[in-house]
């Protein structure tokens, strides 16, 4: 099915296999596109030492500004190793508002601490992605504390199970979506 693609340069997001964010902005900034990989600094986990690390903020995605009506600059996109897709719907890729880039980047300069936060509420239904758990259904029941613990309750064996997780063991069921 063909589709129309919005005319002019626009803010496009970008899905990007795991942990291949950056591997893409390179890619793309060798190309001279102009590209925006949003970050977060957060503490790192290491046994001898605590330092603070940039971690995408929107993991897996990052935005390209560039008129994909460009056959050349879309195919130079699409080339890149790592890239999954360009987010959009059934009628194509979906530009993102200069607005909504305009403000995420004012959140990413400011000196405040950002972490991301996933679409995860009361009554949705969520998939456990770590831990012993990995790959279990359930429902979440409660966001709990400071923390952002997850109390998200399992059917087995007829028996609801409760299991307190961390906001990022789960996933909502629809996926992370990021714009919109």
């Amino acid at each position: 099915m063909a589709f129309k693609l919005k005319e002019g340069v626009r803010w496009w997001a970008l899905k990007t296999r795991a942990n291949f964010e950056r591997t893409v902005q390179d890619q793309l900034d060798g190309k001279a596109f102009e590209s925006f990989l949003p970050t977060y600094r957060a503490w790192s986990r290491r046994a001898d030492r605590k330092k603070i690390i940039s971690l995408p903020l929107f993991p897996g995605y990052l935005f390209v500004h560039t008129d994909l009506t460009v056959f050349d600059q879309r195919v130079a996109i699409l080339r890149c190793r790592g890239l999954v897709k360009i987010i959009g719907g059934p009628l194509g890729p979906e530009p993102v508002s200069d607005r909504e880039i305009e403000n995420i980047k004012v959140l990413c300069s400011s000196d405040r601490m950002l972490e991301p936060w996933s679409r995860i509420e009361v009554g949705k239904p969520v998939r456990i992605v770590s831990g012993g758990l990995a790959g279990v259904i359930g429902v979440v029941v409660d966001v709990v504390g400071k923390g952002k613990r997850i109390v998200c309750n399992v059917q087995l064996l007829g028996r609801a199970v409760a299991a307190e997780l961390k906001a990022d063991e789960v996933e909502p069921l629809d996926g992370l979506a990021t714009h919109g």
